[in-house]
């Protein structure tokens, strides 16, 4: 009988001692401690703020609880700023930091590139993006105010990220990049790297389903250079990279921003062997298309290809785009039919009068000439009417440019370092030729990526304009961007949009460029006059 009641008197001092128990929320990123208020039994909860503006990194930020009688203190929890629902149970040692998903944030989630290291500050490219997020808002060239929170960490592997997948879960955000790579997953000098390889693969793709499963949308970031990688290196790392072009998500060609071509990173862009300079990191942004999460929001889904296109373009009537801000590394690719002597592409200068531009010899053969009047040709002739797949790749850093018929390339050293409009078509003759496909990515192909193309592959990795060109009213952008391209008729001393988007669209003369869309005037087209 006295043990029954000497264990009911215990019972009842524990209860009475948690029902006086204070307990707070404190860390670094608290200005000063939270009493949480008991809500139940051994239960607190409460709303918190958290203000994270003095902690950059997020691996230097954290919250712990602490109670004083009886005496307890939890371990760190890493944490971004924010307004939280916080609830901790005492009994079973469980706490929760609940709030609604935040439909404009972008969650950077993964290792030391992501996480800005090399970059003066470590305002890396995740960082950089985010800045030019909020810009474009600003601007008004996008209708919503994304930004990008980082939760990376450095040395972070797949199985890092999965063990600390809960860390991303209550950072409540709509969009999460994944920003890893093989290096950190021991690909070099890995003595079986096929395994690397598979696990890599394998955990991404098991990332992806989890964060869909969440009701989240991924983006991926592709592998990019180390200054350690062997040549058994930089082919597993370029074949993961065809890989994830062929993956059901958005991504990003690290790869094509600053590879010297070798595997290594471009002279000058090296922080140390497994880290980019702060210019490394803006090449990085300019491989990211501006209006990603703007067209992702919009409900686009990836790009099909549709090889089936076919349209006549000729008489002088032509086909405009521009790449979206700024643009460093590229790719343009036309699939044509016609071996005719003419223009196939102008890249003129959005400043001054420089232009490049890849036309048709009278043998048949492309020819790139460039902004100062340098020439290569490829010696494969594109006048046995058959369809050819004409690539351009431009590797800002590298200063190189590569020019493909087919698989067949020549280059040349070059850097365009002026922006630029493009023109598809010959405005400057009556030739008349046939056009499938066009192409826009914002990052330099490697041969690999180019012979995928050429086989009929959609590789999506930093791709911005997907055009079937099926006739003048139905240029589509399937891409994952909402940026648009313009048909622009002989007879027309203006320029039409090829079909209307939701997206703000730009207008051009015919010179390629841009035009104040709010300008009155008039336009003659077919010899009729239009009042704008």
């Amino acid at each position: 009988m006295m043990k029954k009641a000497l264990v009911a008197l215990l019972l009842l001092v524990s209860l009475v001692g948690y029902a006086q128990t204070k307990l707070y929320l404190k860390g670094n990123i608290v200005t000063s401690p939270i009493l949480l208020e008991q809500v139940e039994d051994q239960v607190w909860q409460s709303e918190v703020t958290l203000d994270d503006s003095r902690v950059f990194l997020f691996s230097d930020k954290y919250v712990f609880f602490e109670a004083d009688e009886p005496s307890y203190k939890s371990n760190n929890i890493r944490i971004n700023g924010g307004t939280y629902t916080v609830r901790f149970d005492m009994k079973n040692k469980a706490w929760s930091f609940t709030a609604p998903v935040d439909a404009n944030r972008i969650s950077a989630f993964g290792s030391s590139v992501c996480n800005g290291t090399g970059a003066s500050g470590n305002k890396g490219y995740a960082y950089l993006y985010g800045e030019q997020l909020k810009s474009r808002f600003n601007s008004n060239d996008s209708q919503t105010p994304f930004y990008v929170s980082g939760i990376a960490i450095g040395g972070n592997t797949t199985n890092d990220l999965l063990n600390r997948y809960a860390e991303m879960t209550r950072d409540h955000a709509r969009y999460v990049i994944i920003g890893l790579s093989m290096g950190n997953e021991g690909i070099h000098g890995a003595a079986d790297q096929q395994k690397i390889f598979n696990q890599f693969a394998n955990n991404m793709q098991l990332l992806i389903r989890k964060i869909k499963a969440d009701g989240k949308i991924p983006v991926v970031m592709n592998n990019y250079t180390r200054a350690d990688y062997t040549d058994q290196d930089y082919s597993y790392i370029k074949q993961m990279n065809l890989l994830i072009h062929s993956w059901d998500v958005s991504s990003v060609n690290t790869l094509g921003a600053i590879d010297d071509g070798k595997g290594h990173w471009a002279t000058g862009y090296k922080d140390d062997d497994f880290h980019p300079t702060t210019a490394g990191h803006q090449e990085f942004l300019y491989a990211m298309t501006p209006s990603l999460f703007d067209a992702i929001a919009s409900g686009k889904s990836q790009p099909v290809r549709n090889t089936t296109a076919a349209m006549q373009l000729g008489q002088g009537d032509v086909v405009s785009f521009q790449g979206e801000g700024t643009v460093h590394p590229f790719t343009i690719s036309l699939r044509v039919k016609g071996g005719n002597a003419g223009r196939l592409l102008t890249l003129k200068a959005t400043r001054g009068t420089r232009e490049a531009n890849l036309s048709v010899n009278a043998d048949g053969k492309v020819v790139y000439t460039s902004m100062y009047n340098d020439q290569m040709t490829v010696d494969a002739p594109i006048n046995d009417d058959q369809w050819h797949t004409i690539t351009l790749t431009h590797y800002y850093a590298q200063r190189r440019v590569l020019l493909y018929v087919d698989n067949k390339s020549v280059e040349a050293t070059e850097r365009i370092n002026t922006q630029f409009a493009a023109i598809v078509g010959d405005s400057t003759s009556q030739v008349s030729r046939q056009f499938s496909e066009l192409f826009f990515w914002r990052s330099a192909f490697c041969p690999e990526e180019v012979e995928q193309l050429t086989a009929g592959k959609m590789l999506k990795s930093s791709l911005e304009l997907y055009v079937p060109m099926v006739a003048a009213d139905q240029l589509e952008n399937k891409a994952m961007s909402l940026n648009t391209v313009n048909f622009v008729s002989k007879q027309t001393t203006g320029i039409r949009p090829a079909v209307k988007t939701i997206a703000p669209t730009r207008r051009y003369d015919l010179s390629g460029r841009a035009v104040n869309t709010k300008q009155k005037g008039i336009i003659v087209q077919n010899g009729r006059k239009y009042v704008l």
